[in-house]
């Protein structure tokens, strides 16, 4: 491209949801249930964000190279949508994951690449599969750890340690954030890239639960704490605006809102609801 051309990709408006996907948002809706899926994916804040030196789950998963580590993140936070209920566990064949997901030739292709999803999170011990002899695999949640831990709601787990005065620390590990039904109704979750995706599990975790709330993060501390490079950080923030799921200003920020600390002009962020109806124009 020569200097004087304009830069297509940049300028490109961002592909509507393959209408697969949306089908098939409306199939599995219509089979676990309008209440149970719009209650949304809860999301341990482990999964995002590292509480130590440990690199998070989020970040390790999506390193595994090529379009494989996306298609892992999303179909595991798909099943955490899916099995909301005990026995947190799910049942459909693999080009309806697939579909779901926006995969293309969602019948052979797809299904491939849901079931070397599917193997790498058994490795990764993120869900247990069981082969059930020519129908679909019987897909077990785990915990978000990737410890191989047996899965509890997040809540459940919260309240049942707090009525037992369990530390602190180990309160943190549950602590958690929801995904919105609309990500998977209203397309979105098939036309995330990974940047993408994985940003708008960094801006909500971020929000600590609080709708509309603008976060901002340092180069250094959203390394540090999600193990994620700059450039994926950039480029996934810039396809949330463009999909109009977030947006950013730069507003004049301390490290704890004092006026004693040094401030300096940082971008904050905040995640947008395509379900509301006061959404402004962009």
């Amino acid at each position: 491209m020569t200097p004087t051309q304009p830069n297509r990709a940049a300028q490109a408006t961002p592909d509507p949801a393959p209408e697969t996907a949306l089908r098939a948002a409306d199939d599995f809706v219509r089979r676990i249930g309008k209440r149970r899926a719009a209650a949304g994916a809860p999301v341990r804040n482990v999964f995002v964000s590292a509480l130590g030196d440990e690199v998070p789950p989020l970040a390790a998963l999506l390193r595994g190279g090529g379009r494989g580590g996306v298609v892992r993140v999303k179909l595991y936070l798909s099943l955490l949508w899916v099995c909301a209920a005990a026995p947190y566990q799910a049942s459909y064949p693999a080009r309806a994951w697939a579909a779901l997901l926006g995969l293309p030739d969602y019948e052979t292709k797809g299904v491939r690449r849901i079931h070397e999803a599917t193997r790498d999170l058994m490795d990764h011990q993120f869900i247990v599969a069981q082969d059930r002899g020519g129908q679909p695999s019987l897909l077990t949640l785990l915990d978000e750890s990737g410890a191989g831990e047996i899965y509890l709601p997040p809540s459940d787990s919260y309240n049942n340690l707090a009525a037992r005065k369990a530390p602190l620390n180990v309160l943190q590990r549950h602590r958690y954030f929801k995904i919105p039904s609309w990500i998977w109704t209203h397309g979105y979750m098939a036309r995330l890239s990974g940047p993408g995706l994985a940003m708008l599990l960094v801006l909500h975790e971020e929000q600590r639960g609080q709708a509309g709330r603008e976060v901002w993060f340092t180069p250094q501390l959203a390394s540090d704490r999600f193990k994620l490079a700059g450039s994926t950080r950039t480029a996934g923030l810039k396809e949330l605006r463009d999909l109009g799921l977030a947006r950013t200003r730069k507003t004049v920020v301390s490290h704890d809102g004092s006026f004693i600390n040094f401030h300096r002009r940082r971008n904050v962020h905040v995640l947008v609801d395509q379900t509301s109806p006061t959404v402004p124009s962009r």
